[in-house]
C-alpha cells in the first residue's frame, strides 16, 4: 500500500521531497561496479539518475533502457539528505496515442462520420464509468445503483449519439434497459447463490485495504453489468432494425410472423455474440488458467476458487443476458412497427443491416 500513499503524497504537494518526473534520456553512463547513470532531460536541467540493475526479481532480465527514450524518474531524500533520482519505467502514452489516432483513422475510413461517433461515444462511455460511476462507487454508494444510472447514460450515447434518434433505436434502447436489469437481477440472485465475495484478485484485496467502505460484492456486479453492455447494444441495434426493415418490407406480416422472422436473424447472431463473449473473457483470464494447470489443481477444484467461479458466472449471466435481449428487442420492435404504423424517419433505415 505504500505506494498508493506515495502517489497520493506526490499529487497532494508537488513541493515534497519525493514524486515523479518524466523526461528522455541523453546519455547512459556505464559505471563499473555500481549501477549506470543516466542523464536525463527533465525540461530545461538535465538530471543525472540512477537506472536500478535489471533483474529485479533474479528471473529474468527487463529490457534495458536506451538513450532518447521518455522514461518516468521517481525523486526522494537520499541517505545524505540530497534527493536522489531513479529511473523507474519508461512513458508510454506517446505510444498509446498513436494507437487512437490509428484507431480513429480506420474507423473513418471503414465507417465515416458514424465511425467517428462512435469513437467519440465510446469515450464518453469511459468518461461516464472513470468520472461517475468510479468515484461515486468510491464513496460509498450502492455499486448496483451506480452502475444502473451510468449505465442509461452509457446507453443512451451509445445507442442515440451513434445511430441517431427514432423509432428503431427506441425499440433497441427499451429491450437493452430490459435485458439489463434482467442480467442484474440474475446476477444478484447468482453471485449471492455461489458465495462470491467479490475478493476473488488481489485488487479487490487491495481495494478493502485501500476504501474499506467501498461494497466489493456490488462492484463485482457493477463489472459484470458494464462487461455485457457492448454486445448488448450491437444485438439490440441488429433486431430492432431487421424488424423495422421487415415490417416496412411488407407491411401484411402479423406479430408472431414479424417475430418469427426477425429472431431468424437473431439466433445467428447469438450463436456468433455468446461465443465472442466467453473468448474475451477467456482471453483475458489466459494467465489464471495457466497458472492453475501448472498448480496441478484438477478442473473441479479450479472451478471452486472464486477467482475462477466469478468469471464463469461473469461470463453465464453476461451471455443469459444478451441471449434474453434477442427475444425481448424483437417482441418490442414487432409490436411498434406490425403493419408500418410508425412514419420512417428520415435516413431510418439506412443505418440498417441490409445484409441479413
Amino acid at each position: 500500500m505504500w505506494l498508493l500513499g506515495l502517489l497520493a503524497a506526490a499529487s497532494a504537494h508537488a513541493t515534497e521531497p519525493m514524486g515523479y518526473l518524466e523526461g528522455r534520456i541523453l546519455e547512459i553512463v556505464q559505471r563499473t561496479g555500481l549501477d549506470d547513470v543516466a542523464l536525463v532531460q527533465v525540461d530545461d536541467r538535465v538530471i543525472e539518475a540512477l537506472i536500478p540493475p535489471d533483474d529485479p526479481y533474479g528471473e529474468f532480465t527487463l529490457p534495458a533502457y536506451a538513450v532518447g527514450e521518455r522514461v518516468e524518474l521517481y525523486y526522494s531524500p537520499g541517505p545524505d539528505g540530497r534527493t536522489t533520482y531513479v529511473v523507474t519505467d519508461w512513458v508510454r502514452r506517446p505510444a498509446l496515442g498513436w494507437l487512437v489516432a490509428l484507431f480513429a483513422v480506420a474507423s473513418f475510413a471503414v465507417a465515416g462520420f458514424k465511425g467517428l461517433r462512435a469513437i467519440v461515444s465510446t469515450g464518453a462511455s469511459l468518461a461516464i464509468v472513470i468520472t461517475f460511476i468510479v468515484p461515486q462507487i468510491l464513496s460509498g454508494t450502492n455499486p448496483v445503483l451506480v452502475s444502473l444510472v451510468g449505465v442509461g447514460g452509457i446507453l443512451v450515447l451509445a445507442i442515440y449519439f451513434v445511430h441517431g434518434v427514432n423509432w428503431s433505436t427506441s425499440a433497441a434502447l427499451a429491450g437493452t434497459l430490459l435485458a439489463v436489469v434482467v442480467t442484474m437481477v440474475l446476477a444478484i440472485v447468482f453471485t449471492d447463490f455461489s458465495r462470491l465475495t467479490g475478493l476473488g484478485t488481489e485488487d479487490a484485496i487491495f481495494l478493502m485495504a485501500a476504501a474499506p467502505q467501498v461494497a466489493l460484492k456490488g462492484l463485482l456486479l457493477a463489472g459484470l453489468l458494464i462487461g455485457a453492455l457492448g454486445a448488448l447494444t450491437d444485438i439490440t441495434i441488429v433486431q430492432a432494425s431487421v424488424v423495422r426493415e421487415l415490417a416496412h418490407t411488407d407491411p401484411s406480416l402479423g406479430l408472431s410472423e414479424l417475430y418469427s422472422r426477425g429472431m431468424n436473424v437473431g439466433r445467428d447472431h447469438v450463436g456468433s455474440l455468446v461465443n465472442t463473449l466467453v473468448l474475451a473473457y477467456t482471453g483475458a483470464s489466459l494467465s489464471l488458467l495457466l497458472l492453475l494447470n501448472v498448480g496441478e489443481f484438477g478442473f473441479a477444484r479450479a472451478l471452486n476458487l472464486e477467482l475462477v467461479a466469478s468469471e464463469v458466472v461473469h461470463t453465464l449471466v453476461g451471455s443469459i443476458g444478451l441471449v434474453l435481449a434477442v427475444p425481448i428487442t424483437t417482441i418490442l420492435a414487432a409490436l411498434l412497427f406490425r403493419g408500418d404504423r410508425i412514419p420512417l424517419a428520415p435516413g431510418e433505415l439506412s443505418h440498417a443491416h441490409h445484409h441479413h
